[in-house]
């Protein structure tokens, strides 16, 4: 046999010879494949999960029952996949990746998590909070950030937990922006504008912060010449912390009116009529139980409180919508923007809100993922508009979990301008 046919015999190889060009190229695309249909799966899974987490804590249930579930949906969110794939008898994650191959049960999963993130990972998407800020209708006119204020004030005593999680780097824990907002609204009597309220929420007393860094807090409100003082919940979260709210509530003057609600930690801890006992005592208003018509030295506001669904009132509101005067400013304060469509429906100008942190961790570009709020992450922080209500929902100051990633908390002065 020549040398030359025998080198033709070599170039045409079998196709079917796992070595072949071809051969190559398709194993090559089929694991490409498999892969993709993994992170389908992965992302499918991860967001059915957290999309729960989110929305359980939307509900009114005791928080000590939202907890134990929170803590199951965590374990199975974890659990599940390792569960599957024990199920399977294969440690290759890639396995799921050939549906056509896997039991009834983790076929049925897979096909489950894969949808859920082809819908709801594009919905996700698009209701990102920057997609939805009102752009248009605020204007940041000031934003001052003071960093590590525990270094800076020594004398202030953190606690053990908190001196923990600050050793974390980039943990914005200690930390406070300020910032004055121009917010833009379709309805001020022409009276009202330049309004200034200061609006500061989620407290969350936990022992951990030391309540200077609160009073702080408010001591710079008040120095920013405001006509109002709302507070949107969550006061306080330990008995222990009791005897810190007339230092950091009390004694800030009697020419601005103070308002708060309470939110769902106010009603955890228990603790709930003797924070609305301690807090009126100082001098707040509370607008959790009551509305109210102030007078302010530009005009008149009509202030209307909700702490839904922890909380419901025990007087009929003072002031429906059906009995707005034409030309009357109707301010709102709840502890979470889920009650948005309630704002529109007492036909509010401005609803101010708190409950979600802003997220507590923000990740670049993405933002935040963890809200406790049945609409997500998509209301986690910043300036809203839907017709006919402008609703500003804070950062917060403080949480339970002694976190802050990307998520400074914050104190807003608003001040109130006519968007046209």
């Amino acid at each position: 046999m020549s040398p030359s046919c025998s080198s033709r015999r070599i170039q045409h190889r079998d196709p079917n010879d796992s070595h072949h060009p071809k051969a190559v190229a398709n194993l090559n695309w089929s694991i490409l494949f498999r892969w993709i249909v993994l992170v389908l799966f992965v992302i499918g899974h991860i967001g059915f999960w957290v999309s729960l987490f989110n929305r359980i804590n939307a509900t009114g249930l005791h928080r000590a029952t939202i907890k134990a579930i929170e803590k199951g949906i965590v374990l199975v969110c974890l659990i599940l996949p390792l569960l599957l794939m024990a199920f399977e008898g294969t440690n290759d994650p890639l396995r799921f990746g050939e549906l056509s191959k896997l039991s009834p049960w983790s076929y049925t999963y897979s096909l489950f998590a894969i949808g859920f993130g082809l819908i709801a990972g594009p919905l996700w998407l698009l209701h990102r909070p920057q997609f939805h800020t009102a752009s248009d209708r605020y204007r940041t006119v000031q934003t001052d950030i003071d960093k590590h204020l525990h270094r800076s004030n020594p004398q202030w005593l953190v606690g053990s937990h908190a001196r923990k999680s600050l050793k974390l780097p980039g943990n914005q824990l200690m930390h406070l922006e300020t910032n004055t907002k121009s917010l833009l609204l379709d309805r001020i009597p022409d009276g009202l504008v330049g309004l200034r309220i200061g609006h500061l929420s989620d407290i969350h007393l936990t022992g951990e912060i030391p309540p200077e860094y609160f009073r702080h807090a408010l001591e710079w409100l008040v120095s920013q010449e405001i006509h109002l003082l709302c507070l949107s919940g969550d006061i306080i979260d330990k008995p222990e912390a009791l005897p810190s709210l007339p230092m950091i509530f009390g004694n800030l003057g009697d020419s601005i009116p103070r308002l708060f609600v309470l939110g769902n930690h106010d009603r955890a801890c228990g603790l709930d009529s003797t924070v609305r006992r301690v807090m009126t005592q100082l001098g707040w208003l509370d607008c959790g139980q009551y509305d109210y018509r102030l007078e302010t030295p530009l005009g008149q506001v009509v202030v209307l409180g909700n702490e839904r669904p922890w909380f419901h009132r025990e007087t009929t509101p003072g002031f429906s919508s059906a009995e707005a005067q034409a030309d009357e400013f109707r301010l709102g304060i709840s502890h979470s923007p889920d009650q948005f469509a309630w704002g529109k429906k007492q036909d509010l100008s401005l609803l101010l809100c708190g409950h979600t942190h802003g997220g507590q961790i923000r990740f670049p570009w993405i933002g935040p993922v963890i809200a406790p709020s049945k609409y997500g992450s998509r209301f986690a922080s910043g300036v809203f508009h839907q017709p006919p209500t402008l609703m500003h929902v804070s950062r917060g100051i403080s949480g339970v979990h002694p976190i802050r990633l990307g998520c400074l908390p914050e104190v807003s002065v608003l001040e109130l301008r006519k968007y046209k």
